[in-house]
């Protein structure tokens, strides 16, 4: 399947949309519901963590005041902007279930509510 395409009317999402709106979007073309696949997040996910852990081992010997805290730092943020760049370009679209309708909150008017 081509990469950020509606699956029904093939139209494209823009890249923006899939990281944030990952869990729900609405189609350009037919709007129908959409979400990014469970495979695409995890391998966003991988690659962010892969990217972190090369910026803190590379940042972890550094000398300074703030040395013991900059490696976490730049791990974070490595993890921050590689996680979502890789989502961007990757994203594979579902369509995604219909949400039920919420039910109402029961009453307290059975007898067991309210009274002290």
């Amino acid at each position: 399947m081509a990469i950020r395409t509606c699956p029904l009317c093939m139209a494209k999402v823009p890249a923006g949309w899939t990281v944030a709106y990952s869990d729900g979007m609405e189609c350009p073309g037919c709007k129908t519901r959409l979400g990014v696949a469970d495979a695409s997040r995890m391998l966003a996910t991988f690659a962010g963590l892969l990217a972190a852990g090369l910026i803190w081992r590379l940042t972890r010997d550094a000398s300074g005041m703030l040395s013991f805290v900059l490696p976490m730092v730049y791990a974070f943020l490595a993890y921050s902007i590689a996680s979502p760049l890789f989502l961007m370009f990757t994203a594979d679209l579902r369509v995604r279930p219909a949400e039920a309708a919420p039910e109402p909150a029961p009453s307290a008017a059975n007898g067991h509510g309210g009274h002290y």
